[in-house]
């Protein structure tokens, strides 16, 4: 008999990929709003997660082996009015009612929280397994708290739970708002202006193939005992610059940027020796890939 897991988030980059590289499990996608693309041989559910009653009833339904929480309200700039901490709450009250129904119906049900290097604040260089989590945002302390839940909860009922810790990842079912989709549009709109913004600010930082990602997960999945964390990422720096330079060569945009570059700080990366040795698990994709990727798709 085919197990069941359940995806939140499923109109998310992260929960389309997984649909394509699942195929040993019937896959039940939780959405709260309409089915932007569907995709074959999965069950679409619009469920109100932050409904206990509901929550817990869908998880009794599917009678899941795994859960797997991808959906999160992120903050967003382009709209500075919004209360941020309104999204804090509503997505802590979606980890609770998950856990909840979890610890109610079913404390064997596996439970996998995608947290984000945004849990380690502002902190530089290389982050690892052991470093210390320092929010400075609604949706950090949303990650943190949600992460400090669920070991209370892992502790207390023994629960078989793990937190994700995900750094950058991008294909071409990224979130148009991104900064690698903005990039490709940009190049496409030859908006130099936007362009020579992003540019100037010389990023850098830790980014990997969404595809690389996914099948990580995948693999926790299917993890017999869960770890209390594990990170996710790259474990090197990618140069935006890098890409945007690919991208004006790409489509012969010859006009010269204003150099008036901000210095390039050192910025944070993941340690994932962990997830290599503990998942048989490697980097087969670099993000230049995915950005050809979305290049090409956008």
């Amino acid at each position: 008999m085919i197990k069941n897991i359940i995806i939140t988030g499923g109109n998310g980059q992260d929960a389309k990929i997984l649909a394509k590289i699942i195929k040993s499990y019937n896959i039940y996608f939780v959405v709260n709003n309409r089915v932007k693309k569907k995709f074959k041989n999965l069950y679409y559910r619009k469920i109100d997660l932050f409904n206990l009653k509901k929550t817990s009833e869908f998880i009794k339904s599917t009678n899941p082996v795994g859960i797997i929480h991808l959906a999160s309200k992120n903050e967003t700039a382009k709209n500075k009015k919004l209360k941020f901490h309104i999204h804090y709450k509503k997505n802590l009250i979606m980890t609770k009612n998950l856990l909840n129904s979890i610890v109610k119906i079913n404390d064997k049900i596996k439970f996998i929280f995608a947290g984000s290097s945004q849990m380690f604040g502002n902190k530089k260089g290389v982050a690892s397994e052991k470093s210390q989590f320092k929010g400075n945002c609604h949706y950090s302390n949303y990650k943190i708290d949600s992460y400090n839940l669920i070991q209370k909860l892992r502790k207390k009922f023994k629960l078989n739970t793990t937190t994700l810790i995900l750094f950058n990842h991008d294909s071409i079912y990224r979130n148009k708002s991104f900064l690698l989709p903005r990039i490709a549009r940009y190049l496409k709109e030859n908006n130099i202006t936007k362009l020579n913004e992003i540019y100037n600010e010389n990023i850098k930082g830790d980014f990997s193939h969404a595809e690389d990602i996914c099948a990580a997960i995948y693999k926790v999945l299917k993890l017999k005992k869960l770890p209390n964390k594990i990170i996710l990422s790259s474990y090197k720096y990618t140069h935006i610059n890098d890409l945007i330079l690919y991208g004006l060569k790409k489509f012969k945009i010859k006009k010269l940027f204003k150099r008036k570059i901000k210095k390039n700080k050192k910025l944070l990366i993941g340690n994932n020796n962990f997830a290599k040795k503990r998942l048989n698990w490697k980097i087969r994709k670099s993000s230049l890939i995915a950005f050809k990727e979305i290049l090409k798709n956008s």
